[in-house]
Parts: C-alpha cells; sequence; structure tokens
C-alpha cells in the first residue's frame, strides 16, 4: 500500500502537480530532518539542509529530470549528499544524538555512556559515509534491514554487511576501556 502511494505521489510530481509537491513535503520532511539531524546533531543545520532536500526536489522537477523509480530514495540520497558537504565545510566531527544514554539506567551505567559519547562521536565520523548512512537509517530512524535495503535498492544482505563492517570498526575504533568495559 505504501509503495503504490509513493508511485501514484511520484507519477503526480513528474507532471509537476504542485499538490504533489506540497504533499511530499508534508509527508517527508521531518523523516528527512529526523535522518539529518541524527547525523549532525544540529537543528537549525538539519532544518536548513532538509529545506534545501525539499529545494533541490523542486527544482529538478521544473528541469523537467524528477526522480524516476523512488521518491524516498531520492530524497535520502540528496539529503546524504548535503549532509556530506555540510560536514566537509564545517571541519568537524559527526556527533551522535546523546538520546542514546536511557533515563533507566544506573548512575554510574549513565556516567559511563556520557564519558562515551565524544570517543564515538569521533569513531562514527571516521566509518565511511556508506556506513554512516547505513547506521543513521537502522539506529537514528529505526528502519528494518528491509526497509533501509529497499531504500538504498540493495540487498538484504548487503544492508547487513555493511552494518556489521561499520559497528566492526566502531569496536575497533573506541578506547580499548570502553569497548572492555564489562570486563574491569
Amino acid at each position: 500500500m505504501k509503495d503504490e502511494m509513493q508511485h501514484v505521489l511520484l507519477e503526480r510530481i513528474q507532471r509537476y502537480d504542485q499538490t504533489a509537491l506540497a504533499e511530499v513535503y508534508d509527508r517527508y520532511f521531518d523523516q528527512i530532518y529526523r535522518y539529518i539531524y541524527y547525523r549532525i546533531n544540529d537543528s537549525e543545520g538539519a532544518a536548513d539542509i532538509a529545506s534545501e532536500v525539499f529545494f533541490a526536489l523542486l527544482t529538478t522537477v521544473k528541469r523537467k529530470k524528477p526522480p524516476r523509480t523512488s521518491l524516498l530514495g531520492w530524497l535520502y540520497t540528496v539529503a546524504r549528499n548535503l549532509t556530506a558537504d555540510y560536514i566537509k565545510k564545517k571541519g568537524r566531527t559527526v556527533p551522535l544524538i546523546e538520546e542514546i544514554v536511557s533515563d533507566e539506567r544506573e548512575l554510574s551505567d549513565h556516567a559511563h555512556w556520557v564519558q562515551m559519547i565524544p570517543a564515538l562521536n569521533k569513531s562514527f565520523s571516521q566509518l565511511t559515509d556508506e556506513q554512516q548512512h547505513v547506521i543513521a537509517l537502522r539506529f537514528g530512524l529505526g528502519m528494518s534491514l528491509a526497509e533501509t535495503a529497499k531504500l538504498l535498492d540493495k540487498t538484504v544482505g548487503s544492508i547487513k554487511s555493511l552494518q556489521h563492517r561499520a559497528l566492526a570498526s566502531l569496536a575497533r575504533m573506541m578506547p580499548p576501556q570502553e569497548v572492555n568495559r564489562d570486563e574491569r
């Protein structure tokens, strides 16, 4: 049902249906914003980049070169590229959302996680863009393997592999005391 609705919306956009463009913005802005925010942890920057994504959609439609197959995939690809450009311009690390720290943890665990965030941020920024993209979709937006694979036009196996390599890289890059905390 969702796919059919996206397909109809895509067809309407290709005909430069103004109502369809507004519907795309209303339907997907929050999702794109959350993805970008997860990558840069800057609400103003995320809002600006998300707006640029939808401006790019409008521009491509006006030039009669709208997305052809996957509207949501196109939006995420543009968001990914604009986010990467933003990170390069800022010349800073990509922070992870600090909400990974659960309110239900014991105080010592909470303090440990808070101290670990800078190391995670640094490690995350050293992943490949594609690995960051998969981690942001899977853990930042909570997409399933199948949803992520479909969005990126890859197999579930390749998404699992990318995710595994990203998590393994993160584990290797983390300081030993952070990775093996329970063994102390």
